[in-house]
């Protein structure tokens, strides 16, 4: 627990510095570079996640007319006095939204969506809300365009980007970018399907660690290059040989100890993320769709600025797997995210019964 804060201030600084000589380096000038910083500052806390919540009871549904609309609404739910930071990227795909989620659960910023060539009204409107000193934009330019970064300045002063050829190289990048202290503990999943990484982002932003994407066959060089040159603790591996073989958790495991979490199904594999790491009496849990993404972007980032774990449903049903793990919880508050064509009401009503007495 007490080196939890030091680094992440130390992770925020990273953010903000970035930014800042990104900016400065655009227009001509220069910044003086950062103290170095040495990885044996920022070990990650054994036990709990920080639980640092606010008073807020129940069950609760935030929902909107779509992504962005949701997006915005936990933003202002999760972070109503404003953050000085804050993650964008593409809504129309899950990978780099999902990596940026690691990143800003670490540091306590919201993760905000766009279209790729525009800034939707309501998230304008969140954004100046929020008052950001700086913007992180996660994703080339095919998937967030240049003019869409350049109208992001209208909102903060240092806009930078993280970039990459695609969603491997991408997430490679936010954690060489934002975790280069190195992290203790690190967390892999497919990124060719949503669910695990979206479950592990909630996670791995927890422990202050990075999300890294892998292919089901093999292990792109950008990952491979981050744990070489800041070697963890540990890796864990989410999901079964169906999304990721054994051959790429063999390679994983040649350069740190990998445990991998894997179970029937993607609900088996998110309780048994947040059974590793949650403890008993986890003030807030996030409930999302384990079908379809896209009203769950925005939520991981929010449950580690919660220190609670992200959960999958079904549209209709709770899966037996995840109603044990809400029974160990005994969570206080319960945060649905989407309308009710992601999860219904008979749903949301049946998540009352697993609120701690």
């Amino acid at each position: 627990m007490r080196y939890a804060g030091l680094r992440r201030r130390l992770l925020s600084f990273t953010l903000a510095f970035a930014a800042v000589a990104s900016a400065q380096f655009a227009l001509g000038g220069s910044a003086a570079p950062p103290a170095r910083a040495s990885s044996s500052v920022g070990e990650v806390e054994e036990g709990c996640p920080g639980q640092e919540h606010d008073s807020k009871t129940g069950v609760g549904r935030i929902g909107g007319a779509d992504r962005y609309d949701v997006a915005a609404a936990v933003s202002r739910d999760a972070f109503a006095s404003g953050a000085d930071g804050v993650f964008i990227a593409a809504g129309e795909t899950f990978a780099d939204a999902l990596s940026a989620s690691a990143a800003a659960g670490s540091v306590r910023k919201p993760v905000l969506l766009v279209t790729r060539d525009a800034i939707p009204p309501v998230i304008a409107a969140e954004l100046t809300r929020l008052h950001p000193t700086w913007i992180q934009i996660v994703g080339g330019p095919n998937s967030v365009s240049a003019g869409v970064e350049a109208a992001l300045k209208a909102f903060a002063p240092n806009v930078d980007r993280y970039g990459g050829a695609d969603r491997y190289e991408v997430a490679a990048t936010v954690a060489w970018r934002t975790f280069s202290i190195g992290a203790d503990d690190v967390y892999a999943a497919s990124g060719a399907v949503f669910a695990d990484a979206l479950t592990g982002s909630a996670a791995a932003a927890a422990r202050l660690g990075p999300m890294l994407l892998v292919g089901r066959d093999q292990l792109p060089s950008g990952a491979a290059d981050y744990l070489t040159r800041h070697p963890a603790k540990s890796v864990s591996l989410l999901g079964g040989t169906a999304t990721v073989s054994d051959s790429v958790a063999l390679q994983l495991g040649e350069l740190a100890r990998t445990n991998r979490v894997a179970g029937a199904d993607r609900f088996d594999v998110a309780a048994a993320v947040s059974r590793r790491l949650f403890c008993v009496g986890t003030h807030t849990v996030y409930v999302a769709s384990g079908m379809t993404f896209p009203d769950a972007l925005s939520g991981a980032a929010a449950a580690a600025t919660n220190g609670g774990p992200m959960l999958l449903v079904s549209r209709d049903t709770i899966p037996p797997s995840i109603a044990d793990e809400l029974r160990r919880l005994q969570p206080t508050r319960i945060v649905v995210l989407g309308g009710t064509a992601s999860i219904s009401d008979a749903v949301s009503d049946q998540l009352t019964g697993f609120l701690a007495p």
